[in-house]
């Protein structure tokens, strides 16, 4: 049985897997693995949704893998965005639940791989967190495609139908991008908002204006690839689902897949001796 690690700055996802299928999956929250002086900014709006579990979706759950799960566990592979004490200290927690020792193998972005050819002007400084993303997008869905991976920071990706990863942009997540009016101006306050499509509060105006400009910098990546079919949107990470209804008001068509990246690590896994 394989365990991924998709260890970013606001969660550590896990997923084990038993060949192809995902048999279990869950999260810690990042910041209880790092020391008390690394601030972690955990302001999270209560108007940001979050779509339930399909019928064909394990339902994640916080905390550890069943420690009877994780003694069969034969190889541990996982990408990390975040510090180095965060990888350290939840490998130690799993290993004190009876996690056996293992190598680990850690994802690193290619110049092509899988089907997918990585058109980065250099190719290893993608993030892995991107480039697993982009592998499982690939063999999951047929197509062109724009990958939004909404976490912490938000990204998104243009991916041909062809394979080839064209490149991407990178923006502030839901709920990191209003810091900084938090931090730098004298009248907004941390406060729940919710979407209007003409603000009359400033906390609304607030969360109205963080979807706007994340589901704008879809768009936009859209209409770029938009040639004779528009791309579909594949939706991923914790904040993948409050963008969904921007999107859709839009006219963009977006599929939710919660569990992207850690899918690509498994199949990079996988393949790890074919990997050119």
């Amino acid at each position: 049985m394989l365990l991924a690690l998709d260890i970013g700055n606001s969660r550590i996802k896990w997923g084990l897997f038993d060949g192809e299928d995902m048999v279990a999956v869950g999260y810690f929250v990042t910041r209880q693995f790092l020391p008390q002086d690394v601030m972690a900014y955990d302001f999270e709006p209560s108007s940001f949704p979050a779509l339930p579990a399909g019928p064909d979706e394990l339902l994640a759950h916080a905390g550890a893998p069943d420690p009877r799960l994780l003694r069969q566990v034969s190889a541990i592979a996982l990408c990390s965005v975040a510090r180095a004490e965060a990888e350290t200290a939840v490998l130690v927690h799993l290993h004190s639940l009876g996690l056996p020792a293992h190598p680990l193998w850690r994802i690193q972005a290619s110049e092509r791989g899988l089907g997918v050819r990585n058109g980065y002007a250099q190719p290893q400084r993608l993030g892995a967190d991107r480039w697993a993303a982009l592998i499982a997008a690939r063999h999951l869905v047929a197509g062109t495609l724009v990958v939004v991976m909404a976490g912490t920071a938000t990204t998104v990706d243009a991916l041909t139908a062809d394979g080839d990863f064209l490149g991407g942009y990178i923006l502030p997540g839901l709920r990191l991008m209003p810091k900084s009016l938090y931090e730098r101006t004298a009248g907004i306050r941390p406060s729940d908002g919710h979407w209007q499509p003409f603000p009359k509060a400033t906390s609304d105006a607030v969360t109205s204006g963080v979807l706007a400009a994340s589901a704008g910098a879809v768009a936009g990546m859209v209409q770029r690839l938009n040639q004779q079919q528009p791309p579909l949107v594949l939706l991923s990470g914790g904040n993948g689902p409050a963008l969904a209804e921007r999107l859709q008001e839009l006219g963009l068509t977006w599929r939710y897949a919660r569990d992207l990246v850690l899918h690509g690590i498994a199949r990079l896994y996988r393949a790890r001796n074919d990997i050119l």
